[in-house]
């Protein structure tokens, strides 16, 4: 593979005179972000942020997504999805796929030989899950459900479908009664069992709920697949013990633990194989992927792109929401639910400092480390800078005050229409000097990301685990130093 900082303009020079000779394979137009030049192209892959591609003279070459125009970045994951929508010609349905589909009580399963093979968008939109992410290399759609959903038998809280490269699935991860849900505040958390078993005595407990809950799932698929196979799977914090169903490639991995939680996870049967680990990446590639999401704009702007969303929904996890993205953009395998569960207290509220320390193991074991910044005491461009550029967010607690949020949501709104951001400068400068003394409460604490930042304009880019309408907002240093609490983290390595 190839790889230059003027790539694409090589590529136009040596391809236009091979253009009649390109063969019948569906091409796709990128274009380069800062040239604004474009060239027909075969893609071959999308990896680690990184997309590869053949020239219509045979030529094979790479360049890092961010490096092209968010249009062509849309041609490339319509003509992914498009490629792997389409079913092998000697597909055939998964045997006993029908009789899980109707204990699951949803379609589960399509006409497809394997979920591991469809397309995510696809197999989410026969499930009704809602998109929360869609990145070059990974995607994740999730469902916060009502009170009458059931799977397999029971409640779950939250559904969520993850995917990785090539736009197809990687897992399925279902979270059933559990520490934070059960008793919450924001709703009873034994109502459901009224709704669905009105004939049954409801738990009267957390214990009773998990037991109930892994108790209905084990007996349906029981029904269809026999007795289970029992083994450990995850990492560090993350290992635990659990019944094991297999159809086809598609491992069902149940698992309840006391005080906690009972999860569902839906995996191809070589990651339940491994026990979940997953590869590990070195720090020299590693570093190569992370470089290639950081985007310099002529503006000054410098952020970075690429980061999954993970939507925290109903709950007050925003700690874990963004521990989550975090970990899985450095390439750790992270659960919100599941990191929750250890961290926080019964009905909701998490404990930052106990879930950091929780991940710094996870963490560890794929060679990153979790490191404490003073963002209370040293929070300047300088300060993020170092990590920024080199492709590591930097995960902010603060108090997203009312009005902070109304002048990052303005703010983030007009700056789309700047054409001379001196005087830009100039305007939030003088703005926050009036805003930033009056935002003093103590309240509404949170934790987000600090993803970029433009040392002309001196702002930062913030990131909210609240779903794409968050995902890049930008506010006055200042203003952003006003409502920092007690610090934060990165994830480094």
């Amino acid at each position: 593979m190839k790889h230059s900082p003027s790539l694409l303009a090589v590529l136009l020079t040596a391809s236009f005179s091979l253009l009649g000779s390109a063969d019948a394979k569906e091409t796709v137009s990128i274009t380069d972000k800062t040239s604004g030049k474009s060239i027909d192209v075969v893609i071959k892959s999308v990896d680690g942020g990184v997309v590869k591609f053949e020239t219509p003279g045979g030529g094979s070459f790479e360049l890092p997504a961010s490096r092209l125009t968010p249009d062509s970045i849309e041609r490339i994951k319509k003509h992914l999805s498009a490629s792997q929508s389409t079913p092998a010609p000697a597909s055939a349905p998964v045997e006993g796929a029908g009789k899980i589909n109707e204990l699951v009580g949803h379609e589960l399963f399509g006409s497809s030989s394997s979920i591991w093979q469809e397309n995510a968008a696809e197999v989410a939109k026969r499930l009704s899950l809602r998109v929360e992410s869609e990145k070059a290399n990974s995607s994740s759609y999730r469902l916060y459900t009502k009170l009458d959903y059931q799977f397999l038998g029971a409640h779950p809280y939250c559904v969520t479908l993850y995917g990785g490269e090539g736009a197809k699935p990687d897992s399925f991860s279902l979270v059933f009664a559990n520490k934070g849900d059960f008793g919450s505040r924001l709703g009873v958390g034994e109502d459901h069992f009224k709704t669905m078993y009105p004939d049954k005595k409801p738990p009267g407990d957390l214990n009773e709920a998990i037991e109930f809950d892994a108790g209905m799932i084990a007996e349906s698929l029981q029904k269809a697949l026999g007795e289970p196979a029992e083994q450990y799977y995850g990492e560090k914090e993350d290992k635990r013990k659990v019944k094991r169903w297999d159809l086809s490639d598609h491992s069902f991995l149940l698992s309840s633990l006391e005080d906690e939680y009972t999860s569902l996870l839906i995996v191809p049967t070589s990651n339940a194989d491994a026990e979940g680990k997953v590869d590990f990446v070195v720090d020299s590639d590693f570093k190569k992927i992370q470089i290639e999401n950081v985007t310099k704009e002529a503006n000054g702007d410098v952020w970075i792109d690429n980061i999954p969303m993970v939507d925290q929904g109903p709950k007050g996890y925003c700690a874990p929401a963004t521990f989550e993205r975090a970990m899985r953009y450095m390439l750790v395998p992270a659960d919100m639910y599941l990191l929750a569960t250890a961290a926080t207290a019964p009905g909701g509220g998490t404990n930052t400092t106990k879930l950091s320390e929780d991940c710094k193991r996870i963490v560890r074991s794929k060679a990153r480390r979790i490191k404490e910044l003073e963002l209370h005491e040293d929070f300047e461009i300088k300060t993020v800078k170092r990590y920024i550029d080199k492709g590591v967010p930097v995960l902010w607690q603060m108090r997203s005050l009312g009005q902070y949020n109304e002048v990052a949501n303005k703010r983030t709104k007009e700056r789309e229409d700047v054409d001379d951001f001196s005087v830009w400068a100039s305007d939030v400068q003088s703005e926050a000097e009036k805003v930033a003394p009056q935002l003093s409460a103590s309240a509404n604490f949170h934790i987000c990301m600090v993803i970029g930042y433009n040392e002309s304009t001196n702002e930062v880019a913030v990131s909210d685990s609240w779903g794409p309408r968050y995902e890049l907002r930008w506010v006055h240093l200042d203003i952003a130093k006003a409502v920092t609490s007690r610090g934060g983290f990165v994830i480094d390595f």
